[in-house]
């Protein structure tokens, strides 16, 4: 099965699950999307698509939102558990590759094609690192450092997860809200799906959160409440995205996916995150060089899968055989 799609390759994330098939000769195939809550957990989905394909995959790898180690593994925004020896048995796999979702798109970054994603700053390249942030069900982060073609590696992230910070006065109530609702206020918390409807509601002063495809619609149609929470949901995307530009070097360039940007399209509002990203104080002038691009291109994470397996791209994962499991920390 040399030249077959003998992968199976998988994007899990917390509303939706994503798979093709996918060879080293042939490339991808057709990308099947569906719902995560079709399924009853990661080997459901998996069977599911697997019972249509001609021939069982010899090999899998999963781009899937936890943070990767040994032993079962659950997922930070659905109440699913993998269990990757058991998945590899399940599957009959003699070869199964886990990695962060993130991981595995920031390691496609490097294939995107000029028509791949929306220049919002043309800037400067430098030749620091590449950072990739992306708002959907949760707030996904990670960074690519080294060269194409070089000793090129990906940095896992859970920096959705700090403690949010900004700092002016305007959103206090928001901190209150989080003590209240959840101990502390993390940036995912308002720079996701969910969180772009608690903006509305801080806006609107309604009691619970519309979800995000009816507060992005509603912006699009011009009511006020809708408009200040995706200006404030990109403003604080850009402080968050700002900050992690200063943390990893990241002056090669900003790169920003997900499903809110998706939801959000011209409601986004690029001039306040930029000002926002480039609002540093004395590394001011620095950050407004740095280049800002929003993918476009669906397939991110099966680019960098393909990458990752093909060996093009060093990443931490989870590899599994039927003799051995290795955890790669590169």
């Amino acid at each position: 099965m040399s030249a077959a799609r003998d992968w199976l390759f998988a994007d899990i994330g917390g509303t939706h699950v994503r798979l093709c098939r996918w060879g080293r000769e042939n490339g991808a195939g057709d990308i099947v999307r569906m719902r995560a809550d079709a399924s009853a957990g990661v080997a459901d989905a998996l069977l599911g698509f697997e019972r249509a394909q001609t021939q069982p995959a010899a090999h899998a790898a999963l781009a899937i939102a936890l943070p990767v180690r040994r032993g079962p593994l659950r997922m930070t925004n659905r109440d699913w558990i993998l269990d990757p020896e058991s998945l590899r048995a399940t599957l009959r796999l003699r070869t199964l590759c886990v990695v962060n979702d993130f991981v595995a798109a920031a390691a496609g970054v490097p294939v995107l094609g000029e028509r791949d994603s929306l220049v919002l700053r043309e800037g400067v390249p430098g030749p620091g690192s590449r950072l990739l942030i992306g708002p959907g069900t949760g707030l996904g982060v990670a960074a690519l450092i080294g060269t194409t073609g070089g000793d090129e590696r990906v940095l896992a992230s859970e920096a959705g997860h700090m403690g949010l910070a900004w700092q002016g006065a305007e959103i206090d109530a928001l901190h209150g809200l989080g003590r209240t609702r959840w101990g502390r206020l993390s940036w995912e918390r308002l720079l996701s799906g969910e969180g772009l409807g608690w903006l509305h509601a801080w806006r609107s002063g309604a009691a619970t959160p519309a979800p995000a495809p009816e507060v992005a619609s509603r912006a699009a149609q011009g009511e006020r409440a809708a408009r200040e929470a995706t200006q404030w949901f990109s403003r604080l995307l850009g402080a968050f995205a700002g900050d992690l530009c200063l943390a990893f070097g990241a002056d090669a360039g900003v790169w920003l996916t997900g499903g809110v940007l998706d939801g959000l399209a011209e409601t986004f509002d690029a001039a306040a995150f930029l000002e926002a990203f480039d609002d540093k104080g004395r590394y001011a002038a620095t950050q407004r060089e740095v280049p800002v691009r929003r993918v476009l291109a669906g397939d991110l994470a099966f680019r960098g899968l393909a990458r990752i397996v093909d060996g093009a791209c060093r990443a931490p994962m989870l590899r599994l055989s039927a003799a051995t499991t290795h955890r790669h920390r590169n």
